[in-house]
């Protein structure tokens, strides 16, 4: 075999390779990205959309309005709320987001999906606070949205990776050397 066909062999197997490990990047992380199901509303979920249960979650943060309820229904049993609460967007924005979920699988009708921009349009539209997922930041997203120190950012990051993530704003004011007043003025920032 020749030396110049041995090396175009080795150098598509080597981009093969490279595509398949940056798709398999892209899916860890986008999977990473979804908050997982909880048992209750895992049962929900198999119990299908007219299933109700006493404990379910209520979901105070989202407004009462038209729509509220094919948001629950339809995006919540599969993102975790924080996704909208962190998202806002205009009304093409939303519409965007909703054609790409269909995309993707989500199931509704189209008075559900009208429904659904029309209520995330009026109560979540774009907003001029930067959000962080504060489970998924970069210790330079840390420092740019918190006002820390590099060494500061780094420390809230190995501190959130040694308990396995945070939970609320307390967990992460529990991170050493770190200025509680500073969390507490950048809490509208923070996603859990």
């Amino acid at each position: 075999m020749k030396q110049g066909l041995k090396s175009e062999i080795i150098y598509r197997g080597l981009y093969v390779l490279t595509l398949l490990s940056v798709s398999v990047g892209v899916i860890a992380l986008v999977m990473s990205i979804q908050a997982p199901v909880s048992a209750g509303q895992a049962a929900a979920q198999t119990a299908g959309p007219s299933a109700t249960t006493d404990n379910s979650p209520t979901h105070s943060e989202f407004p009462e309005g038209e729509g509220k309820d094919a948001v629950l229904r339809l995006c919540v049993k599969c993102h975790s709320p924080n996704i909208i609460l962190a998202n806002g967007q205009d009304r093409t924005g939303w519409e965007n987001t909703i054609t790409k979920m269909v995309r993707l699988g989500a199931t509704g009708d189209d008075e559900d999906f009208s429904d659904i921009a029309d209520y995330l349009t009026a109560h979540f539209p774009p907003s001029p606070v930067l959000k962080i997922f504060v489970n998924m930041a970069s210790d330079k997203q840390f420092a740019t949205v918190l006002g820390v120190s590099e060494d500061e950012a780094k420390a809230i990051v190995a501190y959130r990776d040694k308990i396995k993530g945070f939970k609320t704003i307390d967990d992460m004011k529990k991170v050493p050397n770190i200025d509680a007043a500073k969390l507490d003025a950048k809490k509208a920032n923070l996603i859990f």
